[in-house]
């Protein structure tokens, strides 16, 4: 996939500028128009859906780990009266591209005026921690895109999950956290 990027990306930078010699060649200008355009074209399909299926093989092979965890693994019932919920928020400045009113925010921030356009980003992690073949283990989950209150919620309303752990070994596992996303 590599070698496909690098023949994308390739592409098309000689193809746009194979289009845009077209416009200064006078004789063979329609020419190099169309080879450019070909080659840019094909270039953009090698970056953009190629890619693509690169990002399908990777859900695909995620999707097949979980499907094997469940199958196969250890299943611990998890009672989430007994997790912990970590939670973290804080703000992210939205960028903006430039605009004619820029110059005017930047006169505006000199003297204290804050035209800044911000996001809250809430962050959540479910820590369990249990007894597994005699040995004290903490599990986490994946990170969640909730605040902890709307997490709280959720999980009062399920009540229980479970981890899937691979018997070999117990750092590969999966918190089985598919009902928040329903």
């Amino acid at each position: 996939m590599k070698f496909t990027k690098l023949l994308g990306t390739g592409l098309l930078v000689i193809g746009g500028i194979t289009f845009f010699l077209g416009f200064k060649v006078a004789n063979y200008n329609l020419y190099f128009l169309v080879v450019g355009g070909i080659m840019a074209g094909i270039g953009f399909y090698l970056l953009k859906f190629l890619n693509k299926r690169e990002e399908n093989t990777a859900f695909a092979e995620f999707d097949q780990w979980r499907k094997e965890l469940k199958a196969s693994g250890t299943a611990v019932e998890v009672n989430f009266d007994q997790c912990e919920i970590k939670s973290n928020a804080y703000r992210e400045e939205i960028e903006k591209g430039y605009s004619y009113t820029s110059k005017y925010m930047a006169l505006d921030a000199l003297v204290s005026h804050d035209n800044t356009e911000y996001n809250t980003v809430n962050q959540s992690v479910i820590v369990f921690n249990t007894d597994y073949k005699g040995e004290s283990v903490t599990f986490y989950s994946p990170l969640l895109n909730k605040e902890q209150t709307t997490l709280e919620f959720l999980l009062a309303d399920k009540k229980s999950t479970k981890i899937y752990i691979d018997s070999s070994d117990r750092d590969n596992y999966y918190f089985d956290l598919e009902f928040i996303w329903e």
